[in-house]
């Protein structure tokens, strides 16, 4: 497996890949994520993508030759007293990877809350309408910033569609998004120097216009980086501002709208059906009518209180705790506890699926 250049992709490359597309900075606290077993520097041909890093998992992946395995859940969690053969999980698991080369990484918390991720792929499953959810608990709010850039009149349009291109200027349903002014910029040239206008030693000024743009403060190196490179000057004058305002916000679980309402009885078998899980248990009176649902991958019945206070009248989730369900059928509010894999694994097949979009030519295998 080659990457664009033609050198092999190694471990380091698809670290950075799996970065693009659940960001770490998003994970919740301590919770583990990117590279847990392996080297960073060696080479890929073959990936194995899973909800769990289970010694099937691992036992497949070494017979399949992949050189590394991306999972949803970590497999190293807590810190390891003893890493031994006779230990089935994890210590067994890490073991066996380490000695067949096989890199082990994972993105938990951060696949949840990342768009597209786990609830997400659980939100359009259960009829949530595509377009209209939004996060229950907001965790992060991505920062923004302002630069500005002194370009000559000539070089406006190109800086700026440079800019744009590395994600300058996108405001809600709005991209290339900024504002120019004209002005007069002045400089001399020093000994040394190869100017785009005026000559060594002699004071310029040059028609030039300040153009601005927002950039969510993750991409401002990469804006800068495309900045310098379509502007004509050897010496790019630029500010950068942080802004109190932000740009996309990101958390736990998802409420939204559903296609159509129905009554809790009709949504159960709804959820039974599209995650292919009959054992779906619910609280909560068959016939109240839902119109407005939340979701929350793995175990976020913690997240009742919020969807309730959000609109929704049920919520789908995993691994809820007698008193959680009790506290729901006093409220008449609809409960779904739909299986922990059930809720996640949809998730982890579609996180196979963006690694194979952004990985062309990988050999890539999901295990269920």
């Amino acid at each position: 497996m080659a990457s664009d250049s033609g050198a092999p992709r190694r471990v380091s490359d698809i670290l950075a890949t799996l970065e693009a597309i659940a960001p770490a900075h998003l994970a919740m606290g301590n919770d583990p994520h990117g590279l847990l077993v392996g080297d960073p520097d060696a080479p890929v041909e073959a990936i194995v993508v899973a909800l769990d890093v289970t010694p099937e998992v691992a036992q497949a992946a070494s017979e399949c030759g992949a050189q590394m395995i991306i999972a949803h859940h970590p497999l190293i969690y807590h810190p390891l007293r003893t890493v031994r053969a006779d230990e089935p999980h994890p210590g067994g698991v890490v073991l066996h990877c380490a000695r067949h080369g096989i890199a082990v990484a994972c993105a938990h918390t951060n696949w949840d809350i990342a768009h597209g991720g786990v609830n997400d792929v659980l939100a359009h499953l259960v009829g949530i309408a595509d377009g209209q959810a939004r996060p229950v608990r907001i965790t992060y709010r991505e920062p923004l910033v302002k630069i500005a850039v002194f370009v000559p009149v000539s070089h406006r349009e190109a800086v700026l569609d440079a800019m744009a291109a590395t994600g300058a200027g996108a405001i809600g349903d709005y991209d290339r998004c900024g504002f120019w002014t004209m002005g007069t910029g002045t400089f001399r040239a020093l000994p040394g120097a190869s100017p785009y206008v005026g000559t060594i030693g002699a004071a310029e000024t040059v028609s030039e216009e300040r153009l601005e743009m927002v950039v969510p403060a993750g991409k401002q190196r990469a804006v800068v980086r495309a900045m310098k490179a379509a502007h004509p000057y050897e010496e790019v004058a630029y500010d950068v501002y942080p802004l109190a305002n932000h740009a996309a916000e990101f958390g736990l679980g998802r409420v939204g709208p559903l296609t159509a309402p129905q009554s809790a009885g009709a949504f159960l078998q709804h959820v039974r059906e599209a995650l292919a899980f009959p054992e779906v248990r619910m609280v909560g009176p068959l016939d109240r009518l839902l119109t407005t649902v939340a979701v929350g991958g793995g175990a976020c019945a913690e997240l009742m209180q919020e969807a309730i206070a959000l609109g929704a009248d049920a919520l789908v989730t995993s691994d809820i705790r007698h008193h959680e369900f009790v506290d729901a059928a006093a409220r008449g509010f609809v409960l779904l506890d739909a299986g922990h894999a059930a809720t996640e694994t949809p998730g982890a097949r579609e996180l196979a699926h963006r690694l194979a979009a952004a990985l062309p030519g990988a050999s890539l295998t999901f295990i269920d």
